[in-house]
C-alpha cells in the first residue's frame, strides 16, 4: 500500500500495537540519526480486528520534547494508509529520546492516544530539516482516483484512490467532488462501477445512495478498501456506503489502473565522514657508520715564487723557481735561461686625418637613416633647443595628380583601393585629394563610437555631372541663435552673389517652427533682400511670395466658392467663369468700387 508522496511505508520501522495497559502506553521506534529524513509507521490492525472498524484521520502528531530550537524533531508529514499511521521524521538533537504523541480517529468514532518514542544518536551532527521537501497536496477532504483523467497542476498521478480529510471536514465523511470544475471534468473517477448488475459511473452510484428516498436516508459514510497491489498492475478496489439510517449498501466494486513509475526520491544525505586511520609504526633508527682511518700526512707544495733577471733587448734571461712546501721548508731555487724575444714588426705609418664621425661611417660602409624621411612615433621627440616642433613634411613625387603620383595609397596587398595626394592650384587653392582606385565611389565616414554619424561621398548623377552623395545632411544652427542655413555662390564672381535657404528651428509660442525663406543677395552677403523672395509656412503648408505669380494653385476657385470678403487673397483664378466670349478660366480680382469679382480690368464675369 501507497500513502502520498507514492511512499511504500517500510516494514523495518513499523511497530504493530497490541492491547496492553498503560503501564506500556508508548512504544520503541529504530532509532536514527539526526541527518536522517526516514517514515516510521503504527500499525493498528491488530487494534482494530473483528470491529469493522476502520482509521479516518490523524486528529494530531506533536513532538512533545521540541524546546523549539533549529534541530527539534521534526514530522515532515503524517497521513492514514488503511490500518497504518505514517510519520515522516527528520532532523532531531543528538543524543536525545524524543516523544511524538499521536491522536488517532476511526470511522466508529474511536480515538486512540498513542506516544512513541525515537532515539537520534551521535552517528551525525545536528542536522536542520531539509527546506525543499515536497508539500502534501493531497489533503483536500476529497477521494482522487488519479492516472484516469488530467488533475490540476500539483496532484499526484498514482492510479490509486487517495482518501483524505482536513480539520473542517467532518471524520468519515469524504466527499467524491470533482477536484476543480474548470480544470477537472467528469464525476470525479472517469471508471464504472458494477452494482446490483448494473454499471454505473461512480458519480451515478452515489447519486443513487444520496438521493435520500422516500425516508431521507443519506450517506453516513463511505468505507474505501483495496485489495492486494502489485507494482505495474491494476488493484480493486472495494466501496461500501453506511446510510444514514444504519444500513450498510452492498460492496460495489472497480478496478483502479496500474499507477504510473513514481518520481525518483530526493537525493539523500551525505553519509557520516569515516574515522582517521590509524598512524603508520615509526621506522628503526640507522645505525652510524665507522669512522675511516687516517692517512699518513703527506707534504705538498703550498707556493712557487717566480724571480727574473735583467732583461736587455735581444739577449737572454735567467729565470729562477723557489718553491715552499706545506710542512713550511723551502725547497733549493731552480733557474733556467729564458731565450732572447724576437724583434717585434715595424708599426704602421701614422696618419694626420681628422677621426669623425662621417669618416668612421664611410670606413664601415655604414650609412645613417634621415630622420627627415620618417614620422617620428612621438611628436615631443622632433623638439628642438629652443622648444620648436620640427614635423618632417609629406612630400609627393610630382606636381601633378595620378595613378603614379600623389602621396600614398590606402588598400589590401594586392588590391589598391584609395589615393591621397596633393594638388596645387586645384580650384584656386592647394588641395587634398581622395581619389578612388576603383570604379567605386570615394567617400568619408564620420562616426561615433556607437556607430551613429554621417557619410559623404562622390558621385556621378545620369546626366554626367558630379554630385555629392549622402544619406543625411543635417544643419545644427544652435551655436547661430538655433538659425541654420544653406549658401549658394560663386566666389569667382567679383560681386559675390549668394542665395539663401534658411530656418529657424527654435521654440515659438505657437509650437510650430519658423518659416523655411530664400533670400538673395548681390556685392557681398551684407545686402540681404529684407522680404524673402518664397516663406514656406510650417503650420499652413503653404507659400507665400514676394512677388504675386500669374497663377497660384491654391488661389483656384468656382464662382461659388469665392469668398464674399477677401482679405488675404487679391487675385484668383476663377475656373468656371469667363469674360466675353473668352475661354473660361480668367484671371479675377476683388473690386473695391463694385464689392464683387470681376475681370482685372473690371470686366463682367459670366
Amino acid at each position: 500500500m501507497t500513502t502520498v508522496h507514492n511512499l511504500t511505508p517500510s516494514q523495518l520501522r513499523t511497530v504493530t500495537l497490541q492491547s496492553c495497559t498503560g503501564l506500556f502506553a508508548q512504544v520503541m521506534w529504530t532509532p536514527k540519526s539526526s541527518a536522517d529524513c526516514l517514515d516510521y509507521v503504527l500499525d493498528f490492525s491488530t487494534l482494530l480486528a473483528g470491529t469493522g472498524d476502520t482509521l479516518t484521520a490523524i486528529r494530531s502528531a506533536v513532538v512533545t520534547t521540541a524546546t523549539g530550537g533549529e534541530y527539534d524533531l521534526k514530522v515532515m508529514w503524517s497521513a492514514v494508509a488503511g490500518t497504518l499511521v505514517v510519520a515522516f521524521l527528520a532532523s532531531g538533537q543528538p543524543n536525545t529520546a524524543q516523544k511524538i504523541l499521536f491522536e488517532i480517529t476511526t470511522q466508529q468514532g474511536r480515538v486512540y492516544s498513542v506516544m512513541a518514542v525515537l532515539q537520534i544518536t551521535a552517528l551525525t551532527v545536528a542536522t536542520a530539516p531539509p527546506g525543499d521537501f515536497p508539500a502534501d497536496t493531497l489533503t483536500n477532504g476529497k477521494v482522487l482516483i488519479a492516472g484516469i483523467e488530467a488533475l490540476p497542476s500539483g496532484y499526484s498521478s498514482n492510479g490509486r484512490v487517495v482518501m483524505a480529510t482536513e480539520d473542517a471536514a467532518p471524520v468519515g465523511t469524504p466527499s467524491f467532488e470533482s477536484v476543480t470544475a474548470g480544470t477537472y471534468s467528469g464525476d470525479g473517477s472517469g471508471l464504472e462501477v458494477t452494482s446490483g448488475g448494473k454499471a454505473q459511473t461512480i458519480g451515478q452510484w452515489i447519486a443513487a445512495l444520496s438521493s435520500g428516498g422516500t425516508q431521507g436516508v443519506g450517506i453516513k459514510s463511505i468505507n474505501v478498501m483495496q485489495g492486494a497491489v502489485t507494482a505495474g498492475q491494476p488493484s480493486t478496489v472495494t466501496l461500501t456506503a453506511t446510510l444514514t439510517d444504519g444500513t450498510t449498501t452492498a460492496p460495489a466494486t472497480f478496478e483502479a489502473p496500474a499507477g504510473a513509475v513514481g518520481a525518483t526520491g530526493p537525493q539523500g544525505a551525505p553519509g557520516a565522514k569515516g574515522d582517521t586511520g590509524a598512524t603508520g609504526a615509526t621506522g628503526a633508527d640507522g645505525k652510524d657508520g665507522a669512522n675511516g682511518t687516517t692517512g699518513a700526512d703527506g707534504v705538498g707544495i703550498a707556493s712557487v715564487a717566480v724571480t727574473q733577471g735583467a732583461v736587455t733587448a735581444g739577449q737572454p734571461s735567467t729565470v729562477t723557481l723557489t718553491a715552499t712546501m706545506t710542512n713550511g721548508a723551502t725547497a733549493p731555487g731552480v733557474s733556467f735561461s729564458a731565450p732572447a724575444g724576437a724583434a717585434g714588426a715595424a708599426g704602421a705609418a701614422g696618419s694626420d686625418a681628422d677621426v669623425t664621425a662621417a669618416n668612421i661611417e664611410t670606413a664601415l660602409g655604414y650609412t645613417p637613416a634621415n630622420g627627415a624621411n620618417y614620422f617620428p612615433l612621438a611628436i615631443e621627440n622632433t623638439k628642438d633647443s629652443s622648444g620648436n616642433y620640427n614635423l618632417p613634411a609629406v612630400v609627393a613625387t610630382n606636381s601633378g595628380f595620378d595613378n603614379s603620383g600623389g602621396l600614398f595609397t590606402l588598400g589590401y596587398a594586392d588590391d589598391p583601393v584609395i589615393q591621397i595626394g596633393i594638388y596645387k592650384g586645384y580650384f584656386g587653392e592647394n588641395s587634398v585629394i581622395i581619389r578612388s582606385m576603383t570604379s567605386q565611389p570615394v567617400g568619408i565616414i564620420i562616426s561615433n563610437q556607437d556607430g551613429s554619424g554621417t557619410s559623404v561621398s562622390a558621385h556621378r548623377l545620369p546626366t554626367g555631372d558630379g554630385a555629392t552623395q549622402s544619406s543625411c545632411i543635417t544643419v545644427d544652427g544652435r551655436l547661430g541663435g538655433a538659425t541654420g542655413a544653406y549658401y549658394f555662390t560663386n566666389q569667382d564672381n567679383s560681386g559675390g552673389n549668394y542665395w539663401k535657404i534658411q530656418a529657424n528651428t527654435q521654440d515659438t509660442s505657437d509650437g510650430w517652427p519658423d518659416d523655411l525663406q530664400v533670400f538673395a543677395a548681390v556685392n557681398g552677403n551684407a545686402s540681404w533682400q529684407t522680404t524673402p523672395a518664397v516663406s514656406f509656412s510650417a503650420k499652413t503648408n503653404q507659400a507665400t511670395l514676394a512677388a504675386e505669380p500669374l497663377v497660384l494653385a491654391y488661389n483656384a476657385y468656382t464662382f461659388a466658392t469665392l469668398p464674399t470678403s477677401p482679405v488675404s487673397w487679391q487675385r484668383v483664378v476663377v475656373t468656371d467663369k469667363a469674360i466675353g466670349s473668352g475661354a473660361q478660366g480668367v484671371m479675377a480680382m476683388w473690386n473695391p468700387n463694385t464689392k464683387a469679382w470681376t475681370g482685372l480690368g473690371g470686366e463682367t464675369l459670366v
